[in-house]
């Protein structure tokens, strides 16, 4: 039996030895950073700021819903659907962000407050400008991308083309992506996000995606950690004198019972 154990122990601890240190890092690296930093949420205001403020020129007429009904009727050749609507500021003017569906794709748009217009889509300037403002200090652009193909693999995965990618040089490392018509933050990427990134995929053990957390080669990694742990206490638990005393000890007492 111990010889047994001994074999399952040794050859799965050896086969797993990568693999288990891949976690204890990884895992060591999660816990010492806030996800928030990781994020790099520190770095740009939160939405909220953009909302409506004391300081936005209001429009005597808010949007009515005829209005706002043709404006979308022209944009999305009456092919449409809402699924909400939103009052913003936006560059100090009010606008209504809405959001909704056509043909078949979810979409987000601005109109302006009175609803008789949707904005239209960022230029490379307006991008720019945006991904400036949403900074928290002042910062300094390296480039402005145009993204209309995303790899399985990328920095930005989970977020469907096209959009804006602005890369800063100050802060470093930083690279922002807007969205196109509403200058909307879609993800912020940073050193330390690759690095968790690179980690997060050897953890879960999706080399393709690096997203599916059910992955087959990590539930066989788990099992045999599970295997290696519990040979590992029975081994303990067969090798061990005071135990091996108090189990002898156990059985002689029945005998004389």
């Amino acid at each position: 039996m111990k010889a047994v154990l001994r074999k399952v122990h040794r050859w799965l601890g050896l086969l797993m030895a990568l693999q288990i240190v891949a976690w204890m890092a990884s895992g060591l690296w999660f816990s010492i950073y806030p996800i928030e930093t990781i994020r790099g949420e520190h770095l740009t205001r939160p939405p909220e700021e953009l909302q409506v403020g004391s300081r936005a020129r209001v429009p005597r007429e808010l949007a009515a819903p005829a209005a706002m009904h043709k404006a979308l009727d022209e944009h999305f050749a009456g092919d449409w659907a809402l699924s909400s609507m939103q009052l913003y500021q936006w560059n100090g003017e009010i606008a209504w962000r809405v959001s909704g569906t056509s043909r078949g794709q979810a979409f987000v748009r601005l109109l302006d407050g009175d609803g008789s217009r949707v904005r239209p889509g960022l230029t490379a300037a307006a991008a720019e400008q945006q991904a400036l403002e949403w900074l928290v200090k002042p910062g300094k652009i390296r480039s402005v991308e145009w993204i209309e193909q995303v790899e399985a693999d990328a920095e930005v995965r989970g977020h469907a083309p096209p959009f804006w990618k602005v890369s800063f040089s100050i802060p470093e490392s930083l690279n922002l992506y807007l969205d196109p018509w509403t200058g909307e933050i879609l993800a912020r990427r940073t050193a330390r996000w690759r690095v968790f990134d690179f980690l997060w995929m050897l953890h879960i053990m999706d080399f393709d995606t690096r997203d599916d957390f059910n992955h087959p080669l990590l539930q066989l990694a788990a099992a045999a950690g599970l295997i290696i742990a519990l040979s590992g206490v029975a081994l303990w638990a067969l090798t061990t004198t005071a135990f091996g005393r108090r189990r002898r000890s156990f059985a002689a007492s029945k005998d004389r019972g």
